[in-house]
């Protein structure tokens, strides 16, 4: 069994959302305060009755947009709610006829369970002529009137211990509050058969018990005597996870990390939730840990939030999924020869094309070296204020990116060299797509068969003295005769464009190549 479907209304950030999920993978990307960890949140909220218990601090969990409403019209009807379903795939077991039914938003009987934050209608009486003062601006949401209910589809109430999903939540993000010991708990409680918690916690009970009754006389004061508080004596709220007998609490907070995950992994659970597994992870660990996340594929359902472009492509890009403000996006539908293509390539630039929604993808170090500073020469403008994203390709992977904006719907610019060949050039015009917004643009005439050429016969006099050699009227390059600064830009591509960048004599003064240009103003109007 696993998560098929999440829906949220009225949470946090999400007025109404709807998330599907595969049964392996799921790799959850997006902006800063996308919503990601709210989703892990929803999950956790529902299967695990957290958070809700109390009347503390809740009203920060409503959506924004609904206390507003509320708080312009003050009434029972516009009071804010909060809804989370999870809609669950079939099973065979037959404690299903528990989760299945119609009591969700779905038109259809599901399997599935759903909790529920909102105003107790017993407290109507009460309450009815509450919005009834001059006072509409001081107006609060009465929380005091409101019931946290967990249902299941079928109707029936709710609880944890009944979860259909044996789950574990990793939070390895930086949180205020310490969720450590929580975290113990459920290992213990994943990774230890029933009968063995039953004896271990039995043991632990006659162990105080007999502590106790060899000590009762220096326990004693006056007519009382000291005892252990039962509430605090539950053997699995006492654990600690060690290793080589150090708490991983103790240790670094990159071994913690990875220790809690690997662990977690390991520990037969029907859903893992993982909370940026990369945080405080060297290079060399979090391919570690990718591979450990590889290897349970096929026993859990695994949801993870990330900011890393090294999970996006190791765990396979078609497992993405983009949380936005309008929703989400599955990339399931990537090319599986694009999809492969990333997971061998380890493109660290890879989330910032995702999310991107205009990209200027180049091929070289000197082009990605000096179009920022060109666009600005030529243009009067940067590309922070068109919100373009600049990325470097690396050589002729420009058509898996193509494939790759076809799903994501981005506009796409592509800037190539045609390598001195009239049939590159034909080809590369054939990959100009209005309908998904991507232009493929390079020099049009053989002769300027590179990037340097174009920049160079755009900027003659500016680039005459770039050579450091001494005076020469021709060099040999390529078995062609040229402007020895010309061959010298050639020879030298990345020092060539260091320079420019840098020295004063080109760096304000050289302008883009005309195919650059025209590229950049349709990329801009776009």
């Amino acid at each position: 069994m696993y998560i098929e479907q999440l829906k949220i209304t009225g949470f946090k950030k999400f007025k109404q959302f709807s998330i599907p999920f595969k049964p392996q993978v799921n790799v959850l990307i997006g902006e800063n305060e996308a919503g990601k960890s709210t989703i892990l949140e929803a999950i956790d909220i529902v299967l695990n009755q957290k958070i809700f218990y109390s009347n503390n601090m809740v009203e920060k969990y409503f959506n924004i947009d609904n206390v507003i409403t509320f708080k312009d019209k003050p009434s029972i009807q516009t009071l804010p709610k909060i809804e989370i379903e999870l809609f669950l795939s079939s099973s065979t077991d037959l404690n299903m006829e528990y989760f299945h039914g119609v009591h969700c938003s779905s038109l259809e009987p599901c399997i599935g369970l759903k909790f529920t934050y909102q105003f107790d209608e017993n407290y109507r009486g009460l309450i009815e002529n509450l919005f009834d003062t001059p006072y509409q601006n001081e107006i609060t949401i009465p929380i005091d009137y409101y019931i946290a209910e967990w249902t299941t589809f079928a109707g029936r109430k709710y609880i944890n211990r009944k979860s259909p999903l044996k789950n574990i939540l990793i939070d390895n993000s930086i949180r205020k509050n310490n969720i450590f010991d929580s975290y113990s708990k459920k290992v213990f409680l994943n990774t230890v058969d029933t009968i063995s918690r039953q004896d271990l916690s039995f043991q632990f009970r006659k162990n105080i018990q007999k502590f106790m009754n060899e000590n009762t006389t220096k326990l004693e004061i006056q007519d009382y005597s000291f005892g252990f508080d039962e509430s605090k004596t539950i053997f699995e709220n006492l654990l600690d996870l060690k290793s080589d007998g150090i708490s991983i609490q103790n240790m670094g907070k990159g071994k913690e990390n990875l220790i809690k995950t690997e662990i977690a992994l390991d520990a037969s659970s029907d859903l893992i939730l993982l909370e940026e597994p990369e945080n405080h992870l060297s290079y060399i660990n979090t391919r570690k840990l990718i591979l450990d996340i590889q290897s349970t594929y096929s026993m859990s359902q695994i949801i993870i939030t990330t900011h890393n472009p090294l999970i996006v492509s190791r765990l396979n890009i078609q497992n993405t999924i983009w949380v936005t403000e309008n929703g989400c996006l599955s990339l399931k539908d990537v090319p599986e020869e694009t999809a492969s293509y990333f997971m061998r390539t380890d493109n660290l630039q890879l989330l910032n094309y995702i999310l991107a929604r205009k990209v200027l993808l180049v091929e070289g170090n000197s082009e990605y070296i000096l179009l920022p500073q060109l666009i600005k020469n030529t243009l009067n403008y940067t590309l922070d204020e068109k919100k373009i994203e600049l990325i470097s390709g690396g050589g002729i992977t420009y058509k898996h990116y193509i494939e790759l904006s076809k799903v994501l719907k981005n506009t796409l610019l592509v800037i190539t060299d045609n390598d001195g060949d009239q049939e590159t050039i034909d080809t590369i015009s054939g990959l100009n797509d209005a309908e998904f917004n991507i232009c493929v643009k390079c020099p049009s005439n053989i002769e300027e068969f590179t990037f340097e050429i174009c920049l160079f016969n755009e900027n003659k006099e500016e680039l005459s003295s770039i050579s450091q050699k001494k005076p020469k009227t021709i060099s040999e390059y390529r078995n062609k005769k040229m402007d020895k600064n010309l061959a010298y830009m050639l020879k030298n591509k990345t020092e060539s464009a260091l320079r420019i960048s840098e020295e004063k004599t080109y760096k304000n003064n050289i302008k883009l190549p005309r195919y650059i240009q025209e590229g950049i103003q349709w990329l801009v109007q776009q």
